[in-house]
């Protein structure tokens, strides 16, 4: 600690102690680095993402990395006030910024998607968001194909499926890319 005397009546100082005493901001900032994972508290949660409180600097999950899978809100997966661990992806101590992400914790889904999926394999599915050009569908968190709409107008037409955010459609996998996070689909 600064300031503090030894048993042979020696001053022992400290700059990095004696900057925390000043301003714990500081030493949080200097002890941060890319990879660290952390806990915080959430303190702000906006459109853009969620603000959280690592014990004198609040870092920033941007609502791209709270989430493999699609997030409409940061509420939607963290409430104010709760405890949550976090990963470092980046310190700017220039600007005093800190970006955390939430997803690095989990495994990337898309990383495995060839041993739990296989081409022409027929399962249940959420529709989640409807294009131009097709309707995405859930096969599971953080994990989304798209059924062209060249493939689901027929299917649609003969009112088989009614075509909605929200329901739930029997799929064909037609084509997988995992490395460019891409799952070709068609209605069963």
């Amino acid at each position: 600690p600064p300031g503090s005397v030894s048993a042979k009546n020696r001053l022992i100082l400290s700059e990095r102690a004696a900057r925390h005493v000043a301003d714990p901001e500081l030493n949080v900032l200097d002890e941060l680095s890319a990879g660290d994972v952390c806990h915080g508290q959430v303190t702000n949660l906006c459109t853009f993402g969620a603000f959280i409180d690592l014990g004198g600097v609040e870092g920033l999950i941007h609502i791209s990395e709270l989430s493999w899978g699609r997030v409409s809100h940061p509420a939607d997966i963290l409430q104010s006030g709760q405890q949550v661990e976090v990963y470092v992806l980046n310190v700017d101590r220039g600007q005093g910024r800190v970006g955390l992400s939430l997803k690095r914790l989990q495994p990337d889904p898309w990383n495995t998607v060839n041993e739990r999926y296989q081409v022409g394999q027929v399962i249940e599915g959420e529709i989640t968001n409807i294009v131009n050009f097709g309707a995405f569908v859930r096969l599971e968190e953080g994990l989304e194909g798209l059924i062209h709409s060249s493939e689901f107008n027929s299917a649609a037409a003969s009112g088989l499926y009614a075509l909605h955010e929200g329901a739930h459609v029997l799929v064909r996998i037609n084509s997988i890319e995992g490395e460019r996070h891409r799952i070709g689909l068609s209605l069963e």
